[in-house]
């Protein structure tokens, strides 16, 4: 069953522009990679260093696959170079109603 997670995170000051400018080389990676069905990224109104994604993947397994791959590749050291703080990663179940 699909899952949705979804992926916190806050740009260094004055990093934002980096940050998407990463966002828009990489992200074609996720959407071709298997068992990714969406994902979308918005940025908070109030805080605008604040990213949020939301994902949705066929299980849990395809995107830690998925994860395990950027982190082998060093696209998530590049990430994180960019980045005030920790990333947090939220696992959900569709409940159908």
């Amino acid at each position: 069953m699909a899952i949705q997670v979804t992926i916190d995170m806050s740009a260094k000051p004055g990093r934002y522009d980096d940050l998407r400018k990463w966002f828009v080389e990489h992200l074609a990676g996720t959407r071709s990679f298997a068992g990714n069905i969406t994902v979308e990224v918005a940025r908070n109104q109030d805080e605008p260093d604040r990213i949020l994604f939301v994902e949705k993947w066929d299980n849990r397994a395809n995107f830690e696959a998925y994860l395990a791959w950027r982190e082998e590749s060093g696209v998530i050291a590049e990430l994180v170079e960019m980045l005030e703080g920790d990333i947090t990663f939220r696992y959900h179940d569709f409940i159908g109603v």
